[in-house]
C-alpha cells in the first residue's frame, strides 16, 4: 500500500502545481483528474463518479439496477442467475393468501369490475399494482404484506403495464387515455408526463432500454413511442409496425423484442439506433396470441402462449424460434403474464387456466401446481425471497405463490429491466 501512497501524492503535488485549466476534476484536462483518479483507485471506490466506474467487472449484485441491462454488465447477470438457479428449491409450491381483506373492498369497486394488470418492484421495496378498472394504485410492502393506496384515476382501462425507468419512477403504458403517467415511488407522487393524440387500446407495457428511453409496446397503435427519461419528452420512432403486440423483451444487444399477439410476426427494435426489423418466422393461424415474454440467461425468449397450445423460444444466439412443448389441456384465455423465479422456473400466471403450473427452464418439464382460486389474476412481481405476488385481476383476494427457491434474486436483479416489466 505504501508504494501507492507515495505514488498518489508524488502525482498530487506535480499536478497541483501546474495552471489548473478546469474547476471540473471529472475533466481530463483538470489538474485535479489525476490524483481524484488516484485516490478513487487506492480506496477501492465502487461508486459511478464521473461516469464510469473503477472495477469494470463488478458483480452482478454490487451494479445499480439501472446498470444491470448495459451490455458490459450482461456476463455477471448472467452468472449470478446461473448460480442461484443451480440451488433449485426446497420444497414443493404453495398458493398463500397473505392478507384477509378482499381486494374490492380495499379499492373500493365492485368485485365485479377486473382491478389490476400487472405488477412491478421498486427500489423502495414495494410491489406497485398497474390498475385496470381500479381507481387507485396499490403498493404492498413484501416483509411486512401491509398495503397502502394512491393516486385516483377513473374506472377504466387506462393503464396496462409499465416499466420501472431509473431513480425508482415506474412509467405506465397508457391504453384508452392519451396522457402518459409517472409514479416516483420515492416521493408516492403521480404526474403526467406527455401528451399525445394516440389510437384507441394504444400500448401494452412497457421497457426500459440502456440508452435512458422508456419505449412502449404497440397494441392498437402501430408506431413506438418512447419517454426520453433524459430530455424528458415523447417521441416517436419513425419506422411502422404492424401493432398487436402483447408485450416485449430486451437482450443484453439492446434489442427489443415485441410479442405478437393480434398479429402474426414479430418485431425487433434495435435501440442503438432505434432501427426496426422484422423476424422470418410466421406464427401459424390469423393470430399468434402469445402474451408474455421471458428472458433466461442461456440467451432465450420463452413466449406463454394465451389462447394456443404451443410454448416457444427464441434464440437470441441463431434467431431461431423453437417448439418446446404444449401447455395440457389448452385452451383459450389461458395466461396473462409470467415470472422468472430463482429456482429457473417459470411461473406463468393464470387468467382463466384451472391450475398454477410452472415451467422447469432446465429440462422444459411442465409441472401442475394446484388449482386456481375463483376469477383470474394478470401478471405478478417476483418478492425479495423467491415468492410471487399475483397481480388480481378478478381473483378478489391477495395471493402470493411460494416457490420454495432456495436462492435468491438481490434487489439489483430483481429490479432489472429485463424482468421487472410488463
Amino acid at each position: 500500500m505504501n508504494h501507492f501512497l507515495i505514488l498518489f501524492f508524488a502525482f498530487f503535488f506535480l499536478f497541483s502545481c501546474s495552471t489548473p485549466k478546469s474547476e471540473n476534476f471529472c475533466d481530463t484536462e483538470s489538474s485535479q483528474f489525476i490524483s481524484n483518479l488516484l485516490f478513487r483507485f487506492i480506496s477501492k471506490d465502487k461508486s459511478n463518479q464521473c461516469g464510469y466506474r473503477l472495477n469494470s467487472n463488478p458483480p452482478a449484485c454490487e451494479l445499480s439496477y439501472e446498470e444491470t441491462h448495459l451490455d458490459a454488465n450482461w456476463p455477471a447477470v448472467k452468472k449470478e442467475m446461473e448460480t442461484q438457479f443451480a440451488l433449485g428449491s426446497s420444497t414443493a409450491e404453495s398458493l398463500i393468501q397473505y392478507r384477509p381483506e378482499s381486494v374490492a373492498s380495499v379499492i373500493g369497486i365492485s368485485a365485479a369490475y377486473p382491478g389490476f394488470q400487472g405488477a412491478l418492484n421498486a427500489p423502495n421495496g414495494n410491489v406497485y399494482f398497474v390498475p385496470y378498472y381500479s381507481p387507485t394504485i396499490l403498493a404492498v410492502n413484501p416483509s411486512s404484506k401491509m398495503y397502502s393506496t394512491m393516486g385516483t384515476k377513473s374506472v377504466s382501462v387506462d393503464f396496462i403495464g409499465g416499466s420501472l425507468g431509473p431513480n425508482g419512477i415506474i412509467y405506465f403504458a397508457p391504453h384508452l387515455i392519451s396522457d402518459f403517467y409517472a409514479l416516483d415511488s420515492n416521493q408516492s407522487s403521480l404526474s403526467i408526463v406527455g401528451t399525445e393524440t394516440m389510437a384507441s387500446a394504444a400500448y401494452s407495457g412497457a421497457m426500459y432500454a440502456p440508452n435512458g428511453k422508456i419505449y412502449f409496446v404497440p397494441s392498437g397503435e402501430t408506431f413506438i413511442r418512447y419517454y426520453d427519461t433524459n430530455t424528458k419528452t415523447i417521441g416517436m420512432v419513425s419506422t411502422p409496425t404492424s401493432g398487436g403486440f402483447s408485450s416485449a423483451v430486451l437482450t443484453p444487444e439492446g434489442k427489443i423484442y415485441f410479442i405478437p399477439f393480434m398479429g402474426t410476426i414479430m418485431y425487433i427494435l434495435d435501440t442503438r439506433d432505434d432501427s426496426i426489423s422484422i423476424h422470418p418466422y410466421v406464427f401459424p393461424g390469423a393470430h399468434a396470441y402469445y402474451i408474455s415474454g421471458i428472458l433466461t440467461p442461456n440467451g432465450r425468449i420463452y413466449m406463454i402462449p394465451h389462447s394456443v397450445a404451443t410454448l416457444l423460444y427464441l434464440d437470441t444466439g441463431t434467431n431461431e424460434i423453437v417448439t418446446v412443448t404444449n401447455i395440457p389441456s389448452a385452451g383459450t384465455a389461458m395466461f396473462n403474464g409470467a415470472v422468472l423465479a430463482p429456482n429457473g422456473k417459470i411461473y406463468p400466471i393464470p387468467e382463466d387456466y384451472a391450475n398454477f403450473i410452472s415451467i422447469d427452464t432446465k429440462d422444459h418439464t411442465i409441472t401442475t401446481l394446484f388449482p386456481k382460486p375463483a376469477g383470474s389474476y394478470r401478471g405478478g412481481a417476483l418478492g425479495p425471497d423467491g415468492e410471487i405476488y399475483l397481480a388480481s385481476h378478478l381473483a378478489d383476494r391477495f395471493d402470493v405463490i411460494q416457490t420454495n427457491s432456495l436462492g435468491k434474486f438481490c434487489p439489483s436483479l430483481r429490479l432489472s429491466p429485463y424482468w421487472n416489466k410488463l
